[in-house]
């Protein structure tokens, strides 16, 4: 009876801690997402450009399906991780940092309440007021353009 006790009790903590793990990592996708649209807002178009080409590239080695962006969520996933990639540190004040993400499309979806929360929190601490549409749907920059 005590193993039985010891087992299920050793099952829920590990429960606890997948839970725990699996919301840090979205947490970190979600702030990828707001930290990297307005990082690239604040770059110079050839910046920008080179961010874009270099999401695109990466797309294409990992090997994903999915190509180009659905909305702006997995737009500004990828690019979080190029901007990485290419040694650009977010512009957010006390944030230079990015997460690590696998991959962009699967980290979190695209009307997550954490990509608000983050929007919210840099409304209130830094007065930056930006929001990531979880919609919008983008037909002339895709994968295959190139």
């Amino acid at each position: 009876m005590l193993y039985a006790i010891a087992i299920v009790v050793g099952l829920v903590l590990l429960l606890l801690l997948k839970i725990f793990l699996d919301s840090k990592k979205r947490y970190g996708a979600a702030t990828n997402v707001v930290f990297a649209k307005y990082t690239h807002s604040r770059l110079k178009k050839a910046e920008q450009q080179k961010v874009h080409d270099q999401a695109l590239a990466m797309i294409l080695e990992s090997g994903v399906s999915t190509h180009g962006f659905a909305n702006e969520v997995e737009r500004y996933g990828w690019y979080a991780v190029a901007m990485d990639r290419l040694g650009i540190p977010s512009q957010v004040p006390d944030n230079p940092c990015w997460h690590k993400v696998d991959n962009p499309y699967a980290a979190i979806p695209a009307s997550s309440y954490l990509i608000k929360g983050v929007c919210n929190h840099l409304r209130r601490h830094y007065s930056i007021d930006i929001s990531v549409d979880p919609t919008l749907v983008d037909v002339d920059e895709g994968i295959n353009k190139k």
